[in-house]
């Protein structure tokens, strides 16, 4: 956090509230920092974490279980932003690949 310039001090109490919505709040704050927008980190976080507010390229549940579902039976390999890649090298929209796949159990 510290990398991030956010002081942990006055974000323990919502880090044990909304310990939930940590992960999305750090990736909000890495990309804010990275716009070159944010000019407190700290506040940032702290209103992330309680708003459930997440970065540009945090994954969902959903869309993190269907891409370990997929990879398990070989149907991708990797996936960046909202583009997947195919064990052939194809690059496929995620929402497109998640339609034709659906998660089988």
């Amino acid at each position: 956090m510290r990398k991030l310039r956010i002081n942990p001090e006055p974000c323990l109490g919502v880090v044990k509230k909304h310990w939930a919505n940590v992960q999305g709040a750090i990736a909000r704050v890495k990309d804010a920092i990275a716009e070159g927008w944010c000019d407190n980190p700290t506040g940032l976080f702290i209103n992330s974490c309680k708003s459930g507010a997440k970065g540009k390229n945090t994954v969902t549940g959903d869309i993190s279980a269907w891409f370990e579902w997929a990879r398990r039976q070989r149907i991708v390999l990797a996936m960046s932003g909202s583009v997947v890649y195919t064990p052939d090298g194809e690059a496929v929209e995620l929402q497109e690949m998640m339609r034709r796949f659906p998660v089988k159990e």
